[in-house]
C-alpha cells in the first residue's frame, strides 16, 4: 500500500495551487486580451480534468481508458493547461516563471517518478507496459490501447469533486473579470483599490464580483450543510470510501 504522503500531496497541491492564483491576482494587471486567452486555456484544462475525472476508477484497477489512453497523467496536463490560463490572465512574466520551474519541476516531477514506482509495485507486469506504451506527460498522437466504450461515469465526477472545483476556478476567471474592470476604472492603474466600492455596487464589476464570490462559496457551503443535515449519510460513506494508489489517481 501507498504510504500516507500519497493521500497528503493533493492537499498540499490544492494549497499551492491556491497560493498561486493569490498572488496572480495581488500582482496581476489583466487586459481584455489576457483575459481572452487565458480563460481558454482554463476551459481546456478543465474539460481534461473533467474527462479524466469522469474515466477515475478509485480503486486499485489500473485506468487505462478516456484520456489515460493517450497520457499517463491527463490531471497533470490539465493543470498545466489551467495554470497557464491563470498567469496569461495576470499577465506577470515573473510569477509564472518561478512556479513552472519551482512546483513542475522540483515538486510534482519528483512526485510523480515516486508514484509510478510505487504502482509498478502495486500492479506489476500490467504497469510495466502501461509505462512503455503510453507518455508521462505529452500526450501520444496514436494511442496503444483500445477505446472502451462506456468508461466515463457521471458517479465519478460526483466521488472526485469534480464539479465544486471546475465551479471554483472557472469562479477565479471571473473575479480576474472583476478586477480588470477595476483597473480600467481607475485609469489603468493596478496597485490602487479607489475603485472597488464602485466596482462591487454598479454595473458588470457587480455582476462578475458577486458571481465569482457566491461560485466559490457555493461548494463549501454545500459540504456544510451536508454535514449540518445529513451527518450520519456522511459518516457512512466516509466508513465505505477507499483511497486510490495509482499514480495522480487523486484528482488535484
Amino acid at each position: 500500500m501507498p504510504d500516507r504522503r500519497s493521500f497528503q500531496f493533493p492537499k498540499m497541491r490544492t494549497f499551492l495551487r491556491r497560493i498561486l492564483i493569490l498572488v496572480l491576482f495581488v500582482v496581476g494587471d489583466p487586459t481584455p486580451y489576457s483575459l481572452i486567452a487565458g480563460s481558454i486555456l482554463i476551459f481546456l484544462g478543465q474539460v481534461l480534468h473533467f474527462i479524466s475525472a469522469g474515466t477515475l476508477v478509485k480503486t486499485e484497477v489500473l485506468t487505462i481508458a478516456g484520456p489515460y489512453r493517450w497520457v499517463r497523467n491527463p490531471f497533470y496536463l490539465s493543470n498545466v493547461f489551467t495554470d497557464a490560463g491563470f498567469c496569461v490572465i495576470a499577465w506577470n512574466p515573473w510569477v509564472p516563471i518561478a512556479w513552472f520551474i519551482g512546483f513542475y519541476g522540483f515538486v510534482l516531477h519528483p512526485r510523480t517518478k515516486s508514484e509510478e514506482a510505487e504502482l509498478l509495485g502495486i500492479h506489476g507486469k500490467a504497469y510495466q507496459d502501461y509505462l512503455d506504451k503510453v507518455p508521462r506527460y505529452i500526450p501520444s498522437l496514436f494511442p496503444k490501447y483500445p477505446h472502451v466504450r462506456g468508461a466515463f461515469s457521471f458517479e465519478a465526477l460526483h466521488h472526485n469533486r469534480e464539479i465544486p472545483r471546475n465551479l471554483r476556478h472557472f469562479a477565479f476567471a471571473i473575479l480576474f473579470v472583476a478586477k480588470e474592470l477595476m483597473i480600467r476604472s481607475q485609469g489603468g492603474d493596478p496597485w490602487s483599490l479607489r475603485g472597488f466600492p464602485a466596482l462591487i455596487q454598479h454595473g458588470l464589476g457587480a455582476v462578475c464580483f458577486w458571481t465569482g464570490v457566491a461560485m466559490v462559496l457555493a461548494p463549501w457551503l454545500w459540504r456544510l450543510m451536508k454535514k449540518i443535515f445529513f451527518p450520519k449519510k456522511n459518516e457512512a460513506a466516509a466508513a465505505v470510501a477507499a483511497p486510490a494508489p495509482q499514480a495522480e489517481r487523486t484528482a488535484p
